[in-house]
C-alpha cells in the first residue's frame, strides 16, 4: 500500500512539473508577434541581392531630380521578398518573433527604394522596403544591405485603437552595421512618427530614440 501511494505521489508530482514547465513556456511566449503570413507568389526569383546585382544596377532608371528606381524586373516588394527569399524570410521572422506585434495583417506594400552607398564601396547598395496594416495600424520598414547579409528592422504600432504608440528596432542593431544607420537615420528624418512613441528595444546608443519627437 505504501509503495502504491508513493508512485501515485510521484506521477502528481510529474504532472504538476509538466503544468509548471508548460505556463512558463506560455508565459515566456506571452509576449511574441506573429510573423506575415506566406503568400504564394509566381516570381520565384525575387532575391535582395539580384536588386542590387550589377545587371540591374546597370539598368536603374535615374529620374530629371536624380531620385532612382529599379526596373519592373528587378523591384520586387516586401511580400515577394518574405515568399521566396530565404535569407530575407529569415530576419524578418525574427523580427516579429522578438517583438510584440502581429504582421499577418499587412496590407498596403510600396515599391522598393534602392540607395548607392557612400565613397567608393560598390557593394554598399542598401534596399529600403515598407509594408503596413490599416486594420491594425503597424508599419514595418527593413533596411538591407545584400551584399553584407545585414538587414535591420522597425516595426511601430502606431497605437490604433489603445492610443499608445510602441515601436522596436529588431536585427542587425550594432552601431557599425549600415543597416542600422539607415534605420537610426529614419527615425531622425520622421521624428514626428516616432513623437511620443515608447521604444520597446534595448539597442546600444539608441536609449534617446523614446519618445525623441517629444523631447
Amino acid at each position: 500500500m505504501g509503495k502504491f501511494t508513493k508512485g501515485k505521489q510521484s506521477v502528481k508530482n510529474l504532472l504538476l512539473l509538466s503544468s509548471v514547465t508548460l505556463a512558463l513556456h506560455i508565459s515566456g511566449n506571452a509576449y511574441a508577434g506573429t510573423a506575415p503570413e506566406i503568400k504564394p507568389n509566381i516570381n520565384k526569383t525575387s532575391s535582395l541581392k539580384k536588386m542590387v546585382s550589377k545587371k540591374c544596377l546597370d539598368n536603374l532608371i535615374i529620374s530629371d531630380d536624380g531620385d532612382m528606381s529599379l526596373r519592373s524586373g528587378c523591384n520586387f516588394s516586401f511580400s515577394e521578398l518574405y515568399t521566396h527569399d530565404q535569407f530575407f524570410r529569415d530576419r524578418v521572422i525574427e523580427a516579429f518573433k522578438a517583438s510584440p506585434f502581429d504582421g499577418r495583417f499587412f496590407d498596403i506594400e510600396s515599391l522598393a527604394e534602392i540607395t548607392e552607398p557612400p565613397g567608393d564601396n560598390d557593394d554598399g547598395w542598401s534596399v529600403f522596403l515598407e509594408t503596413v496594416s490599416r486594420e491594425k495600424g503597424i508599419t514595418a520598414q527593413a533596411f538591407a544591405v545584400p551584399n553584407f547579409n545585414e538587414l535591420t528592422m522597425i516595426i511601430r504600432d502606431n497605437g490604433v485603437g489603445n492610443g499608445k504608440c510602441r515601436y522596436g528596432i529588431y536585427g542587425n542593431t550594432q552601431e557599425r552595421n549600415e543597416s542600422f544607420s539607415l534605420a537610426s537615420l529614419y527615425i531622425l528624418n520622421y521624428k514626428g512618427a516616432f513623437q511620443d512613441c515608447e521604444l520597446l528595444t534595448k539597442v546600444p546608443n539608441l536609449s534617446g530614440y523614446d519618445g525623441l519627437a517629444g523631447q
